[in-house]
């Protein structure tokens, strides 16, 4: 899950982080209230996509006057394609270093990345001066200790400021570990001309499955960064049913597209959905269901895919080989009961599926018997198939 710039600032403050002095404001008259009162200040749009400030997302002013009508230009803007409904109102610094501060996991390992050039993309950096960022490994064991940072920011260029912002990055590490997160970045971490530091940005993720365990309520959001739909939200309830499984916690809805897409397995469903769209097909639904989910779980996902407001021109139910899900479960107890339940369901809507695993032929026997009993327009494939044919027979029976 990723977080508001200031959801992370707020917690990131919590953790005794030096961060700016700011507001989160969701109307131009509301300026009144925060420090462009009366100081300079930088007016931030609050989106979960990056490079806000080449999308225009970032405003300097020098007075009241000039936030209020900056405010006025970045509420209801889009920055790719996500509306901005708050924005965050800071003091403005008067800067005289830009570094850059990073914790993620590689190979399954906390990793620390550290500049000491900031304020801009670090990929950028790397590409073109790759010996300026340092990326160290961190042992989940023992932690990160105060040598070992100084000696990471001294190797990537903090010289004299080692000592200093050691201190920082011992707190972000402890952070990134006591929530859960899979990435905190810095970017940039400032040293203004009077030598206090600040984290001027923060981009933070957290791990969906321990987001509970936050301590401030967040609200829900897609990790594409627009508000979710009614559907979205529906089949995100559909997934904390039960803790078996996932049912919904991947569900897209897709403007104008044609084919529900009930896909098992991360790997396959990327796979998927390239084949798909390289043969000029275009999802109305798309979701994932995996874990071995329940049966009644996965029948609740296919009621709301197929409330899909728009044509349904054909079902595709698509998976490998699965070594440990249920598929009679999930296909029979899951998506055919979940058509059969949907009212004045279209029986004359193609089904194509390809899915094998546990009590594979046990759920081929029934789906048989559903179409000639019933009168459903089931397409059944084995591994035999491959994912590109089974898209080419979903867009000829869509056609």
């Amino acid at each position: 899950m990723r977080l508001y710039e200031y959801e992370g600032k707020n917690l990131l403050k919590a953790a005794g982080l030096p961060v700016p002095r700011g507001a989160v404001i969701d109307s131009p008259s509301e300026i009144g209230d925060t420090i462009a009162a009366a100081e300079a200040a930088i007016v931030k749009a609050q989106v979960l996509w990056g490079k806000r400030s080449k999308a225009g997302g970032i405003l300097s002013c020098a007075e009241a006057g000039a936030a209020k009508d900056a405010a006025g230009k970045l509420l209801d803007m889009k920055i790719h394609g996500e509306r901005v409904k708050r924005l965050l109102v800071e003091e403005r610094l008067d800067v005289a270093r830009e570094c850059y501060l990073g914790i993620t996991y590689q190979d399954r390992r906390p990793c620390v990345i550290a500049c000491s050039e900031g304020g801009v993309d670090i990929e950028e950096i790397k590409n073109i001066r790759p010996e300026k960022v340092v990326i160290q490994p961190v042992s989940i064991i023992h932690g990160l200790d105060e040598p070992t940072a100084i000696d990471i920011l001294i190797r990537a260029g903090f010289a004299e400021d080692a000592g200093e912002v050691a201190a920082i990055l011992l707190k972000l590490y402890s952070f990134f570990i006591d929530n859960d997160a899979i990435l905190v970045e810095v970017n940039p971490l400032i040293k203004t001309i009077g030598g206090k530091w600040y984290l001027a940005d923060a981009k933070i993720e957290i791990d969906d499955d321990a987001s509970y365990r936050l301590k401030i309520d967040l609200p829900e959001r897609l990790g594409s960064g627009r508000e979710p739909t009614h559907l979205e939200l529906l089949a995100r309830e559909n997934d904390l049913i039960d803790s078996r499984g996932a049912a919904g916690r991947m569900f897209y809805e897709i403007e104008d597209g044609s084919i529900v897409i009930l896909a098992a397995g991360g790997g396959t469903s990327m796979e998927a959905l390239d084949d798909l769209y390289s043969l000029g097909g275009r999802p109305a639904i798309f979701t994932e269901y995996s874990g071995n989910p329940t049966g009644e779980k996965v029948k609740g996902l296919t009621k709301i895919a197929l409330m899909y407001p728009g044509n349904i021109d054909a079902i595709w139910v698509i998976g490998g080989r699965a070594n440990f899900t249920d598929i009679y479960e999930s296909l029979i107890g899951g998506i055919l009961a979940g058509i059969r339940e949907t009212h004045d369901f279209d029986k004359t809507i193609p089904i194509i599926i390809r899915r094998a695993g546990p009590r594979d032929e046990e759920a081929y026997e029934a789906l048989r018997k559903a179409r000639e009993e019933e009168g459903y327009n089931i397409f059944i494939r084995g591994m035999a198939t491959s994912i590109a044919d089974s898209a080419r027979m979903v867009i000829y029976q869509a056609n």
